[in-house]
Order: structure tokens, then sequence, then C-alpha cells
């Protein structure tokens, strides 16, 4: 986490994860929900091993989704069960694996699934492969099980890329045939000469046999990217290590035939070839590790709906939905397009397609836009009122451009630097052949070969790509994950952070503002709330179910509740009526025939005081409101005698505050861009200490876009949760989102957050700062190197064993230097304030 211009005691860790808990959350033992949830699921059934075997290298949970919606799953079901024999298999792609305490996990719980006959986990691609006997094994089951620990299934989608099985096979051959190489060239510096006749001619063909196979296998990727290189026109780092490795190659082959494998560059070439490839290796490991651990995104192709066809229900894809066409949209599902309800009820929660929380109530007739979810816990039936080629969330769901201008302009000092290495090296090279022509060709070619070898460009090659894995994987461990190859380059110019509000300054779930109200409760009324709200799934009584169980209250399994939509819940117990909702209805009269009952059990009201045993509201209840995000909370009464007020607001992240504050303390504008109403956007600013000029309210998805397009200079960070940010990630300069258990978004992401902490966009922000100063320091360093290198080459002095030597030390130096670098840079930023930001230059 970044460090602090304050003292403050240091963080405790979180049970589960190990990452720093954020001052004023909700658990004092857990960095978030998630990691609480899944720590109690492993404690209750007894999967406590699971961090023995994590060794610590758990990352965040994110908080496991309720009623999650499995129509994807059947038509792969159909597919399955289709085939004959006894077993039936599925592969499906899973997110969230990190380590092999998930791949144990989840072969635990399979095996104690009755009917699976085995499981198959790829923790490398993120997929697993189930086989069970037909009819006696529930795949939803154990999907939705393995889901409540903070995982996600979906179709198989995932593939290898072909350079993640390509390198690292070439390399683990070119270290093997180096390092037999590298003990032949020992001897011939130790005295094996050609006078040692069979023995040195057999050291020699065996040197330039394995040389020959390194420069195929491992040189490949060089020659073919320098030769695609030039028919673009493009000059870039792999066309001087390309003829680096065929002119060293074809000088020693020619001293070895001559005789005299003693003169020849083959242990140094190897070294080179194999260094090259740890380099191109590292750039892509972090990467490829952060892609996995989503979900592949299919946009619009990868929506399922069920579609009712005459008198059998079927599957398929929402790009097939008609004008017209009839619907069940279970609990959990997308609705694809706009639509009207045929049945007499339902809930929805629209917060992915407009970015606001909360859930509304829809009678029959009424409309549903495209986007919504069936929050209720019964599925419903819906007429399409427009194709779904018609439908809005179209073109929300297209993918992002794969070739947009704007990533050449944060590649450019890159591009620069390798323009000039390849022109200065090929230009000494030739300058070296011209000077030494005169003394024959054989010493001209050695001297040209010296000068490529020496001024291998290992701080780019090697020590950069280690630099750029060193900060990703340090900002892995703390819950910021990088998607795309170049958010490290951009970073550094980000001068404003624009945030969306609800689920990304804020959690997407409800909190109660005074504990009091449920303390200052009698059991008994305690009891009868937690039995009215654990019988619901509205965000409210969720929020409130969490504080009733945190205060001890008991489930009764035979207590009736009815719920009505868009007023409250209700259960009749001895003749009393109680219920919790809208002041207005639960304060109904009740007419009794008897003088209204009081209260007699010492309740709450409005916030802990006791209520009042001689007075009643008549009408309705005013709920006192204060303060950011508050909503009018559910009213608890008893025959309509009021009982406990019960104020909720949205829970803001709990560094939040501190982290917005603490940018614009480093020079960065922070904004605030929601669809939310004026009022709750200005209430949220000001409590977060954003200034009023820099919020922008009530924008839809195309505001959005082009609000951020105004603001942006190449210099705009977007941080946004739901389908409403799509367009705008497509104008920033970068984006990323704390939502990867809803599509689309991560798809689109450069980067994607873990925990309800916001500290480490500014830990980026620092780090890929510090990474630019490295990788300057570490180019001064290899220009220094290569300046005594060439003068050594040009005098005529390099020979091959001094070239085994110095090109091997020069990159094990720039390597140590680079470890120490980052890792002496968390003691510095802990010491001293970060420094004001100053214009980096485009």
């Amino acid at each position: 986490m970044p460090a602090s211009t304050t003292s403050e005691p240091a963080p405790t860790a979180c049970l589960h994860c190990g990452s720093p808990v954020p001052s004023g959350g909700a658990a004092r033992d857990f960095c978030c929900v998630g990691c609480e949830a899944v720590h109690g699921l492993l404690v209750e059934q007894g999967l406590t091993r699971y961090y023995q075997l994590a060794q610590g290298k758990t990352a965040p949970a994110p908080e496991p989704r309720k009623e999650r919606a499995f129509a994807w799953l059947e038509p792969l079901m159909s597919r399955a069960e289709s085939t004959p024999g006894p077993l039936c298999a599925l592969e499906l792609d899973v997110q969230g694996i990190h380590c092999a305490a998930c791949v144990w996990l989840m072969n635990e719980l399979f095996r104690r699934q009755p009917g699976g006959a085995g499981l198959t986990v790829d923790p490398a691609l993120g997929k697993v492969r189930m086989l069970w006997r037909r009819g006696a094994f529930d795949v939803a089951e154990f999907l939705r099980g393995v889901e409540g620990f903070g995982y996600l299934f979906g179709p198989s989608r995932k593939r290898p890329e072909r350079t993640s099985l390509d390198l690292p096979i070439r390399l683990g051959i070119c270290a093997a045939l180096s390092m037999n190489v590298m003990l032949f060239s020992v001897s011939f510096y130790v005295g094996l000469t050609p006078e040692d006749g069979d023995v040195f001619r057999l050291f020699t063909r065996l040197s330039l046999w394995l040389s020959s196979a390194v420069v195929v296998v491992g040189g490949w990727p060089f020659f073919r990217s320098a030769l695609q290189g030039l028919r673009r026109g493009v000059l870039h780092l792999d066309l001087p290590i390309a003829l680096g490795i065929l002119l060293v190659f074809g000088m020693s082959l020619a001293q070895a035939r001559g005789g005299r494998g003693d003169l020849a560059y083959f242990d140094t070439l190897n070294t080179f070839v194999t260094l090259m490839l740890v380099g191109r290796w590292l750039q892509q490991r972090v990467l490829e590790r952060n892609r996995r651990f989503l979900l592949d995104d299919d946009g619009a192709e990868g929506l399922f709906v069920r579609r009712e066809e005459g008198a059998r229900l079927a599957t398929v894809r929402a790009a097939e939905v008609a004008d017209g066409d009839v619907l069940v949209i279970a609990p959990g599902d997308l609705v694809p397009v706009d639509a009207v309800l045929l049945d007499s009820g339902a809930r929805v929660s629209t917060d992915w397609i407009t970015g606001e929380p909360g859930e509304r109530a829809v009678g029959q007739g009424g409309a549903l836009p495209a986007g919504a979810f069936n929050a209720g816990r019964e599925a419903v039936r819906i007429q399409a009122k427009q194709a779904f080629t018609d439908s809005p969330l179209v073109a929300l769901l297209r993918r992002a451009p794969t070739a947009a201008g704007g990533p050449a302009l944060h590649t450019r000092f890159w591009d620069r630097v390798s323009r000039r290495w390849v022109v200065t090296v090929l230009f000494v090279s030739a300058l070296g052949l011209a000077l030494w022509w005169p003394a024959g060709p054989d010493k001209a070619l050695e001297v040209a070969v010296a000068l490529l070898v020496v001024t291998c460009p290992c701080a780019i090659g090697i020590a950069t790509p280690l630099a750029y894995e060193l900060v990703q994987a340090r900002l892995r461990r703390g819950g910021f994950f990088i998607r795309s190859t170049d958010l490290l380059d951009r970073l550094p110019r980000v001068r404003k952070v624009l945030f969306d509000k609800t689920g990304t300054l804020t959690l997407g779930r409800l909190e109660l503002v005074d504990r009091a109200a449920v303390a200052g409760l009698t059991a008994a009324s305690r009891d009868i709330a937690f039995d009215l709200v654990s019988r619901s799934n509205h965000p409210a009584s969720r929020c409130l179910a969490a504080a009733l169980a945190r205060e001890g209250a008991r489930f009764n399994s035979e207590a009736r509740v009815s719920e009505l939509a868009g007023q409250g819940l209700e259960l009749n117990r001895e003749g009393v009526r109680w219920r919790l909702g809208r002041a207005d209805w639960a304060t109904e009269a009740v007419d009794t025939g008897h003088p209204e009952r009081e209260p007699t059990d010492g309740a709450s009201c409005a916030g802990g005081s006791p209520a009042s045993r001689h007075s009643r509201p008549s009408g309705r209840v005013e709920v006192l409101l204060s303060g950011s995000g508050l909503a009018a909370g559910p009213v608890l009464t008893r025959d309509g005698v009021p009982v406990a007020f019960f104020q909720l607001r949205e829970s803001v992240r709990p560094d939040a505050r501190r982290e917005v504050q603490a940018l614009q303390g480093e020079g960065r504008e922070v904004w605030l861009i929601s669809g939310d109403s004026h009022g709750r956007v200005s209430d949220m600013a000001a409590a977060l200490g954003i200034p009023t000029q820099h919020t922008l309210s009530g924008q839809r998805p195309e505001d959005k876009a082009e609000a951020v397009a105004k603001l942006d200079a190449a210099d705009t960070l977007y941080l946004g949760d739901g389908v409403n940010d799509s367009l705008a990630f497509e104008r920033a300069l970068c984006a990323g989102t704390p939502a990867i258990d809803r599509p689309v978004m991560p798809g689109k992401s450069d980067f994607f957050l873990l925990g309800e902490g916001l500290g480490a966009i500014r830990e980026a922000l620092r780090l890929s700062a510090r990474l630019r100063q490295v990788v300057r320091r570490l180019l001064l360093l290899a220009v220094s190197y290569n300046v005594v290198a060439v003068a050594v080459c040009l005098a005529g002095w390099m020979t091959p064993l001094r070239a085994a030597v110095a090109m091997p030390a020069t990159s094990l130096a720039t390597v140590l230097f680079t470890v120490w670098w980052l890792s002496a840079s968390r003691e510095r930023a802990a010491a001293s304030p970060t420094p004001p930001l100053r214009e980096v230059p485009a």
C-alpha cells in the first residue's frame, strides 16, 4: 500500500489473504467482505488445510454472488449428456485460480459430492475438466458450491497463446544446450589447443552442433520479428539481436571449420540467445497469469437466454432474440432487450446498466429495460419489444478496438530508443570493419563481430523485462492485476483520475448507519426482525440480516413471511402483525377492535433511543437523514406502532476519502462521474473532498464517454464497474474495474482490482513512476558500458574469452541493479512523501 505522510499504526493482515486490512473497514480481521465470507466457509466445512497449501499466496476473494444464472450451462450439459457411455465429460473455464490450494479445494469439493468420477484442474490456463456418472451428479449444484468460495465458471473459451507454449520450450532447450557448450569452452580457455588432436576436434564439433541447434531453436523468434519489422519499415531491437546472432555464428563457424574452435564465440553466442529468451519470457509471464485469472469475455455472443418455442423451452444466444419473443428470465438472468412483464410481478436490478444501486418492483405489463437482472427468487416471463440487434446493449457489449491509435503514443519512447540503438550498433560495427580492413578481412570481421557481441542490449533485453515483472508481481500481491502490455508505460502520464460512484467508490451494498438501532432491540424483537429479513433478497434485508446475526438473532423455520413488492415484509405471530418496510406502509393502523397496543419490549426507535410509550406518529413516519448517500431506511413496527428505525446508506470503500485526498495532494485532479442524481453525487463528493466543479451527475453511457473525451489529454485514468462505463473505457488513456463478477468490463479493462480498498491505484501510479526512473538509469548504464566495450573492440583487444566474461557480467550487473533499486524504493518511499508531479514529455 502507498506510504502515508502521517504516522499511522501498521494495518493488521487479513486472516484469509494476508493483505492489509483498510482502516475503517466493516471487519477488523479481513480486508473485504469476500475474504470474510470465504474464510467462514472454509472453517465451517473443515477445509482449513487450504491455508497450509496456499502458503500466503492467496489473493483477496471477491464477494460470492448469490443467485447467479447458469443459462449458459444448459446447452453445454445437453451436449455432454448426449454422448454415449456411462460417463459424461465437460470442460469449463474458471476464474480465480491462483495457486495449488485452489486446485486442492476444488478437488475436495468434487470428492464430497456423490456421482463424480474425476476432476482435472489446469491452474496455468484456468480450466477444469470433470467426469461424472450419468444421472448421478448435479453439475449445477457443484458449480454453485465452488462459486461460493469466490470462483466463477463459464464456457470453455480460454486457449493457450502460441508464445506461452513456445517460449518456455525454446528457453529450456537453449539453457540445457548452452550449459554443455560452456563446459566445452572452458577447456579451450584453460589450454586445449589444436595440437591436442582428436579431443580438440571433438569438442569443437560438439560446440558447433549444439550451437547450431541453439541458433535455430532460440534465434527463430528474433529472426521472425526482425523480418516482420523490415517488411513494415520499422527498425526495432530484434534486428541487431538477429544480426548479432547470425554474424557471431557465421564467424564462429568459419573459425571452427578452419580448425580454430578456440577462437570461436560459441559460449558467448549461447549465453546471449538464452538471456534474450529469458527477457522475452519475463515480458509475458505475469500478464498471461493476470489474463487467465479471469473468464474470457465473448461480448454479446456469450449471453444466453431461455425462449419459449411452442411447448418447449430452448436456450438460445441473445443475438437470436427477435421482436415479440417470449423469454423466461430465471433469478440472476439478464434481460437482453427492452421488454414487458407478462407475469403478475417481478423485482429487477438495473445497477449493471445504470451503475446505480437498488432494486425495484415491476407489475404486470410494466416495462423492463435491456440490461436489467432478475433480482427475485422466481423465474418470470417477459415479451421482447425489439430484436437484439436494436438493443442498447449491443453498443455497450462490443469489444474494444484491438488496434487503436492511442498506444503508439505511449510506446514512442521505446520506439526512439530502439531505432537509435539499432542505427548506432550497425554504424559502429561497420566502422570497426572499415577501420580494420587494411589488417585483413579476418581481423576486420573479428572486430565487427566482437562489436555486435559486446554491444548486447542487455539492459533492454533482460533487466527491463525483469523490472516490469517485479513491479507487476508487487502490484498483484496488493490486488492490482495488470492486463495490458503497456499499462505501466502509460500510468506515469496520468494527471486526472475519474471515478464512477456506485460500485467503484462505494461497494454496491448498503450499511447500517447506527448499530445501536439493532443492539437496542430486545431478544424477541431481534428474532422477529431476523425472521423477516432472512427470507428476503432485497439489499436492505441482506444488510439488516447481517447486522442482526452479529447480535445473536435466532431463525425460526416455521415463520411465514409475505413480501409486498415496493412496500416491505409482513409476519403475523400470535395475533400480532409485524412489518418491516416503508414507513407509510409499515405504520398503517390495525383495526383490531381493541385499544391500540404500545410497544412494551423496550425496543429502540430512531437510532437507539427508547420508543415513547405515550405517543404514536399518525400517518407517515419521517426518517431523519443526514450525510452522504443515506436512503430512507425501513421501519420495524408492531401492529403499526414503530419499534425501530434503521437508517441505511451506501457503503463507501473504507479508504476512499484518504485515497482521493492523497491523489489530489500529489497534484492529480480527481473527478466523480455518475449516472446518479445531482444531490447524491454532490453529497458523495463533499464527503470525499472532491471539488464540486469536478462532479458530473445524471450521466448516460454516451454522456460519460463524451465527458471523458473532453477531459482526456492522454492523461486520464477511469475506474468504473458497470456496462454503462463501457464507452467511457474506450476514451480514457487507461481504464480499470473492481467488478470482475460481471461480464464485459474485465475484458475491456487495462487492469482490475481485488479487495475493498483503493490504495492499489496510488501504489500503481507510484511504482510506474519508479519503474520509469529505473529503466532510464538502466539505459544510462548500458550506454556507459557500451562506450567502454566499443573502445576495447575498436582497439582490437576484444577476444572470445574477454567477450565471454564481459557480456554475462554486465547482464548480471544490470539484473542486480534492477532488483536492488526496486526493492530499496519501498523503504525510500516510506521515509519521504511522494514528490509533486511534473510534466512527462510525450
